[in-house]
């Protein structure tokens, strides 16, 4: 009897060690989702300034077309005004003339105000770009380094619980199915009984029940129902 509850406190830590290397290989890559979620924001900050900054650049194409438009129509008005026959016609294409350098002005300055916010754009987008890649660099990193020390865990996990079927072999079936059942819903399924008390659920064990618990008799705490030792039976 004490054979098996022994197994029993050993099958118990072989298994609350490989829980805790589970939790170790489910946590270390969600660590690594802070980094790829500002990988990400920057990514789009980046997608977002290169796109304005090719609509910024299609608008100054589309004014540099029409500033050499109106040159062409001022080009057109001279024509016109060294064509004129007489005074009316020369003061009618003054004025037109006019109009045409004033367009002009207007569409150069407008254009010019696109290259110096085209420029600001070009200047401003260097640094998240710099940014995002030294952030895809040091995700890369992590991811590299992280990949080594998962199969690092999992080389330890498999050293943990090579011995696992030495103990549960020694362990009475129907102590195993309740040992399972208490393991899938709410680990440790061994737990010691200190002075009287249970443990894990912090509930007392009735005196009788507590004197054979340290005769090394297999029991489960009538409360928790998980199985309960003293440690002077195991270390006996």
């Amino acid at each position: 009897m004490r054979e098996q509850l022994r197994a029993l406190v050993k099958l118990a830590e072989i298994d609350a060690k490989a829980r805790s290397i589970d939790d170790r290989l489910k946590g270390l890559p969600v660590e690594l989702e802070e980094q790829r979620g500002a990988v990400r924001r920057l990514e789009d900050l980046v997608s977002r300034q290169r796109a304005s900054l090719a609509e910024a650049e299609r608008l100054l194409g589309v004014q540099e077309q029409d500033v050499a438009a109106r040159n062409e129509n001022l080009s057109k008005a001279k024509s016109k005004g060294a064509k004129a026959k007489n005074a009316r016609e020369a003061e009618a294409a003054e004025r037109e003339l006019e109009s045409v350098r004033r367009s002009i002005k207007d569409g150069e300055t407008h254009r010019d105000a696109l290259k110096e916010r085209l420029e600001k754009m070009r200047g401003g987008l260097g640094e998240p770009e710099k940014a995002l890649e030294e952030a895809k660099a040091e995700l890369a990193a992590a991811e590299a380094a992280l990949e080594g020390k998962l199969a690092a865990l999992r080389e330890e996990r498999t050293g943990v619980v090579s011995g696992r079927e030495v103990f549960a072999k020694q362990i009475h079936k129907d102590h195993m199915r309740i040992y399972d059942r208490i393991v899938k819903g709410k680990p440790p399924a061994v737990c010691e009984a200190v002075s009287g008390v249970c443990s894990a659920c912090r509930m007392s064990v009735a005196p009788q029940r507590y004197a054979q618990i340290q005769r090394g008799e297999i029991l489960n705490c009538q409360s928790c129902q998980r199985f309960l030792y003293t440690k002077a039976i195991v270390e006996d």
